[in-house]
């Protein structure tokens, strides 16, 4: 690679294993790595709902960045607000055309994006505001002003009290 890199920048004549040429390698590769980096993967297409905060484009499983959303079964006061959460994430996309830009891979292998209707609606912010989702702050802050409004105005399950998302998942199943 370095004697590669070598020829491409002109550098052949600097004595093999030399301090230039490694030096050059080493910048041109962060230059490689970097760029390859900026480039946020977007996944575009028609989506249906696996629940509150999971959809599945071409087939993908996609992971909403940022927010957690009541869980199928989850009960707040007595609004069955993960079921409302999943009816909510079905009206939301419709039959549109959903675009995510890839933020991360998740443990169970889900690509991790902020999602979008093709009229610019973030669904993340969206299922924050209407108090059926949180914000996740262990991953992001980035829904913590929509997390205080949609309390502020009682929306959702801010209206009936309830458990987060992820302390009903560790105790109930």
């Amino acid at each position: 690679m370095a004697a590669a890199l070598d020829n491409v920048c002109g550098l052949g004549n600097v004595r093999k294993g030399g301090m230039l040429s490694r030096l050059v390698s080493v910048v041109m590769l962060l230059v490689i790595a970097g760029s390859a980096e900026a480039k946020p993967r977007v996944l575009s297409g028609q989506a249906w709902a696996i629940d509150g905060d999971t959809i599945v484009i071409k087939g993908k499983h996609i992971r909403l960045f940022g927010i957690d959303a009541f869980e199928e079964g989850q009960m707040c006061g007595r609004m069955a607000c993960g079921g409302k959460a999943t009816v909510a994430m079905e009206g939301l996309i419709g039959k549109g055309v959903i675009t995510c830009e890839q933020q991360d891979v998740d443990s169970y292998g889900r690509v991790v994006a902020i999602c979008k209707l093709s009229s610019g609606v973030d669904l993340g912010k969206e299922m924050v505001r209407r108090g059926l989702a949180v914000a996740y702050r262990n991953y992001s802050t980035r829904y913590l002003a929509d997390e205080q409004w949609a309390k502020a105005n009682k929306r959702g399950a801010w209206a009936h009290g309830f458990d987060s998302p992820l302390h009903w998942r560790r105790t109930h199943q």
